[in-house]
């Protein structure tokens, strides 16, 4: 074979060796801030209302990155709690009590939270007490509620029910879940009753987790309290060693906070030990971990706390 002939050969193999390269699919390395399956946050987001104006501040990018940097799969987050305070508007509500809209940012700002948790496979989860704000006595008296250790009254299970189906339809397939919370008392709930209440919950979304929280601690957080439920509520300040799903048919989840309680910036309370063998243990049974953990007054989560989930959550080489 001449010289000629050669280098010919030569440049068409290159050729050939290039056109395939470009012919295959390229395949994306795993991002180091892929989400470990069933781990979660759990953030108590509520300005009081001397200080509504701050929502304007909160950066949703940082925060959705923060969030992935720490590698959850899902995020609960703080609709309103017991004061009267919410943050979104909401026109089923406004139009029942007029005077609500005094006490809420025009922001949507979970709307905002929720399409960027999904630009990360974060999945959202909407957080909201079972009965009226107990702490707004306008909206309890508008909403035709008692305290929520009495059985609820018809008439504020119809409204309430509408509040709830506002928001569900409204957000749809961004919020994958509800979680309630201070189910205390439904004595005298119909099947009606449940029935309107669990179809405004899943308006928009009939998949959605559904989970009611009868109260904190071992007897009470595997708790089936509607019949809508699907998802433990998971309440539990001192989580076992190893988490076990109880005789339940519901879907485990342990919720717990980081720090010394809900919502305090504290020191962590665990290792990164006992976070990852959580984690696991949850993992291992299709079940959900989810710890609560503060925002300061910049809504940045807490250094250390990010250092310790990061370390938790991390691929192990």
């Amino acid at each position: 074979m001449t010289n000629r002939a050669r280098s010919l050969l030569r440049t068409l193999a290159v050729l050939a060796l290039g056109l395939a390269a470009w012919a295959r699919p390229a395949v994306a390395a795993a991002p180091e801030t892929q989400g470990v399956p069933g781990f979660g946050v759990m953030v108590h987001y509520l300005p009081d209302k001397q200080s509504i104006a701050g929502i304007g501040r909160f950066d949703v990018d940082a925060f959705a990155t923060s969030l992935a940097e720490m590698r959850a799969s899902h995020l609960i987050l703080t609709l309103g709690q017991n004061n009267g305070q919410f943050i979104a508007p909401n026109t089923a509500l406004e139009a029942l009590c007029p005077r609500s809209a005094a006490h809420r940012s025009p922001r949507d700002l979970p709307m905002e939270i929720g399409r960027a948790l999904r630009r990360h496979g974060i999945a959202l989860i909407l957080y909201l007490p079972f009965r009226a704000p107990q702490g707004d006595a306008y909206l309890m008296e508008c909403l035709g509620d008692v305290s929520e250790q009495q059985p609820p009254p018809t008439r504020f299970i119809a409204a309430w029910s509408a509040v709830i189906d506002n928001w569900s339809q409204h957000y749809g397939a961004v919020a994958t879940g509800w979680w309630f919370d201070g189910v205390y008392n439904t004595t005298g709930m119909t099947t009606r009753d449940w029935d309107r209440f669990c179809a405004a919950a899943r308006n928009g979304a009939p998949t959605r987790w559904l989970a009611f929280n009868a109260g904190e601690g071992a007897a009470r957080f595997s708790l089936k309290s509607a019949p809508c439920q699907n998802l433990m509520a998971g309440e539990y300040l001192q989580p076992a060693a190893r988490l076990a799903s109880p005789p339940s048919e519901l879907r485990l989840h342990v919720l717990t906070p980081l720090g010394a309680s809900w919502a305090q910036p504290s020191a962590p309370r665990f290792s990164a030990a006992q976070l990852r063998s959580w984690i696991g243990d949850a993992n291992a049974r299709g079940g959900m971990l989810t710890l609560d953990m503060p925002l300061d007054a910049d809504f940045h989560f807490l250094p250390a706390h990010v250092a310790l989930v990061r370390s938790a959550t991390a691929p192990r080489p």
